[in-house]
């Protein structure tokens, strides 16, 4: 008896959606919430400290080494925050550079090693932007993708015994089997025109109403998974004024100043151009892909940063894994110098 009852297809069936219910419910929402970032903005804080690293602390700073706990003590004391056991530091000649993500928000530090200065960023875009995240398991703990996991497979087990509870009792239900077929045909026939989507990046700027509007500085590059740039995309600054005055105030886009910009000799071929006004605008990102498909399979994640003159900053940013395989739709939600960006990458 026991024995029949463990096979039995309406049990696994009622089993399965109850483990399912609050995920289910989870994904439902978010998935709403995702699909349409603009109407459902979350409240994002942004919060910066820039602090003067003591020398004592700087000589015990070494790229070999793990992040000391004198360091530690001066980050806590500084910023109120502390720092986890495990620290993937990032070097370079000139900084050091930790992120920090978490589900909802950001943060990122890096150290000067020339000018022993220190810049944090902290971000939080809410609670919508938080469960948004679980949505794609983002920088989430190791017991949510556990979770995903056991979800996962109960929706496979939820919609199979669906379908062999579907074939048990379709018989005098007509309209059974055409509604599954639909259920299948249409959201594949709804993908086919998104497969021959470019590749590309749109960015919109906002109408803002403010006494004085400049329009924003605009910087694009990706970085690979050790933290080093493979390119700049794009770079949008005033090139009218005279005397190249306008390459005086790129430096205001400061994670990209400190990556990239102090690097470089404008213009840059491909990528300086003049700023652009508020509304859509689309760049093209084909050589970008084309660079991507020569290097060896890693992580890549691509920066936009916007600065404007008597304005604000704002960074968002896209991760994704090289070589894809399947289209690549992210949308960020801008909260004041950037509105809607969207990547949109093919295999």
């Amino acid at each position: 008896m026991r024995a029949r009852q463990f096979w039995n297809i309406k049990n696994w069936h009622w089993v399965s959606s109850a483990i399912c219910l609050a995920g289910m419910l989870l994904f439902a929402v978010t998935g709403i919430t995702l699909n349409h970032p603009t109407v459902f903005e979350g409240d994002a804080d942004l919060i910066s400290i820039e602090a003067q690293v003591p020398p004592a602390i700087m000589a015990g700073l070494h790229a070999d080494r793990p992040i000391s706990q004198a360091f530690r003590q001066w980050y806590q004391t500084t910023t109120g925050n502390t720092l986890p056991e495990t620290l993937n530091a990032q070097w370079s000649e000139f900084e050091m550079y930790v992120s920090l993500p978490r589900a909802g928000g950001d943060r990122w530090f890096s150290v000067d090693r020339e000018l022993h200065t220190f810049y944090q960023e902290t971000t939080d875009r809410g609670w919508i932007a938080y469960l948004n995240d679980l949505h794609k398991g983002r920088n989430t703990h190791v017991l949510w993708t556990l979770f995903i996991d056991v979800f996962a497979i109960a929706s496979v087990l939820f919609s199979v015994t669906g379908l062999l509870l579907l074939k048990k009792y379709a018989k005098g239900r007509k309209t059974t089997w055409p509604l599954v077929a639909a259920g299948i045909v249409v959201p594949i026939l709804l993908l086919l025109p998104n497969h021959a989507s470019a590749n590309e990046l749109s960015v919109q700027l906002p109408r803002l109403t403010v006494s004085e509007y400049h329009p924003p500085y605009l910087a694009v590059w990706l970085m690979d998974a050790e933290r080093k740039k493979v390119a700049d995309v794009a770079i949008w600054y005033d090139t009218q004024l005279a005397d190249h005055e306008g390459e005086k105030w790129l430096k205001d886009m400061r994670l990209w100043w400190r990556r990239s910009g102090r690097f470089l000799t404008m213009p840059v071929d491909g990528a300086s151009g003049a700023t652009r006004q508020p509304g859509s605008h689309r760049i093209d990102l084909t050589t970008l892909v084309d660079t991507i498909r020569a290097r060896p399979p890693q992580s890549y994640t691509l920066y936009v940063e916007a600065a404007r003159e008597l304005g604000g900053r704002e960074v968002l940013q896209f991760s994704f894994e090289w070589p894809l395989n399947q289209p690549f739709k992210q949308t960020e939600q801008g909260r004041h110098e950037l509105a809607t960006v969207q990547l949109t990458l093919e295999p």
